[in-house]
């Protein structure tokens, strides 16, 4: 077990290489936890970061909802393969038909082919979720219902709004009393509760490493069930992580989940697709590895403000990371990174592939543009390789720069075939892949192909 002045020794070298304004972090193995915290919570008032400062959870929430939902399925509220219009008569997207084959557990595991950034800036209200749903019945699916995996926010908004109907409750009430309170966490969605005590606001890092307090503390609350609006403390994120540990108990034995849907939510649920940052997926969870090397998790981005919760469940461990700028997310992998490999000799990152020389394909069959909602990708031919453009539309864009700025316009990047069924790298060994004979193209989400005119 880490020692807390190692845990502080690095956490506060890493804030000071990556000019991270504020930071917390927690590791726990078993019931032994080590909390340490560093830095400001913010430069307009020069307070620091305290052992009870609330962090921008950003989309780790998304776990928390999938926790949520399994707690229906474990009081027989929901039923995972029940289609979502059983509870939600009036959801569907533009194509009705397809709204209709949605289940429960594509919403989990992100198959359903829910556009995946969908900002509407909704006024925050009691109704908020409901009114984000309304806006998404003009939008186009993604990819058809079940078939491909496609990270969604959309998805998870519906998930939340399920949890409403289902409940009776706002997704925010109903988030505080089954999964909140029964841990015993700080955490809170709402600002009003937040500005009572030590908020960590977020901040932007520029590349020369300037540092610019964000204009907003919650941006885009229709999408709280995704990441919006949850801010909690590192104890709350360590103890939630810890929750999943323990067969979906509490520290004091509370069952927040049952044993069978804590396994199920760990349970690979895709069939193995090349070309995505982690092996499989469960429900919430991310996976990566096999056996004693097998890791889950998830990273969040709010605001300026990064965080992060990886579990092993073989070695009873989990390592949280909560920060309040722009570059925690370097922080954040690399700190969890150098704890799961010092404590268990295991890489909790994405193994990162080396291009070879370019394999023999008809590289014109994947020339063409490809669409999602907020943006298109121009795959084009140049030479034995393809340049592959990707381009926001303004106000996705504009989103993504309070996350991580400099990110948007991001330059084209250059792959190499490396198979022959549409597997391709780029020079830094990011993958880029097309499926279903080129009719789609995975460039970190999936986008389907435009017919050409």
């Amino acid at each position: 077990m880490i020692t807390a002045q190692e845990l502080q020794d690095r956490l506060d070298r890493l804030a000071k290489e990556h000019h991270v304004t504020g930071a917390a972090a927690a590791v726990a193995v078993g019931e032994d936890v080590v909390t340490v915290h560093t830095g400001c919570a913010n430069t307009a008032t020069a307070m620091p970061v305290r052992y009870d400062t609330l962090f921008a959870a950003g989309s780790v929430t998304k776990v928390f909802t999938a926790s949520l939902v399994m707690t229906l399925v474990d009081d027989g509220l929901v039923e995972l393969d029940a289609p979502v219009q059983r509870y939600l008569p009036e959801f569907r997207l533009a194509d009705e038909a397809a709204s209709a084959r949605i289940t429960v557990r594509m919403l989990l595991n992100h198959t359903a082919g829910i556009p995946g950034h969908c900002m509407f800036n909704l006024p925050r209200s009691p109704e908020v979720v409901a009114q984000h749903l309304d806006l998404l019945r003009d939008h186009p699916f993604t990819s058809p219902p079940g078939k491909f995996w496609s990270y969604s926010n959309g998805g998870m908004v519906v998930a939340g709004r399920l949890a409403e109907v289902t409940t009776g409750r706002t997704w925010d009430d109903a988030l505080a009393e089954r999964i909140l309170r029964p841990l015993g966490a700080r955490g809170t969605t709402f600002p009003e509760e937040m500005i009572l005590g030590s908020t960590a606001v977020g901040h932007l890092v520029s590349a020369s490493g300037e540092v610019t307090r964000v204009p907003r503390l919650l941006v885009d609350s229709g999408n709280g069930p995704a990441g919006a609006t949850l801010f909690c403390d590192i104890d709350a994120m360590i103890a939630f992580g810890q929750m999943h540990l323990r067969d979906g108990r509490a520290a004091d034995g509370t069952p927040v989940l049952s044993p069978e849907s804590a396994a199920l939510m760990q349970t690979p649920s895709l069939d193995p697709h090349w070309g995505l940052p982690f092996d499989n997926w469960g429900l919430g969870w991310y996976l990566r590895g096999t056996g004693a090397a097998r890791t889950l998790g998830h990273t969040g981005g709010n605001t300026g403000a990064h965080s992060i919760l990886t579990i092993a469940p073989e070695h009873g461990c989990a390592v949280a990371v909560l920060t309040n700028s722009s570059s925690g997310a370097v922080l954040n992998s690399l700190l969890t990174e150098e704890l799961f490999q010092d404590l268990y000799g295991i890489s909790a990152a994405p193994v990162m592939e080396t291009p070879g020389d370019p394999v023999p394909v008809d590289l014109d069959r994947y020339a063409g543009t490809y669409e999602a909602e907020g943006g298109t990708v121009t795959v084009t031919v140049r030479g034995d390789r393809l340049e592959v453009a990707q381009h926001m539309e303004d106000s996705l864009a504009e989103h993504l720069n309070l996350i991580m700025p400099g990110v948007v316009p991001m330059p084209p990047m250059t792959v190499t075939p490396c198979a022959s069924e549409g597997r391709f790298l780029s020079d830094a060994g990011a993958p880029v892949s097309f499926v279903e004979d080129a009719s789609y193209v995975y460039v970190g989400r999936i986008f389907r192909r435009v017919p050409a005119a």
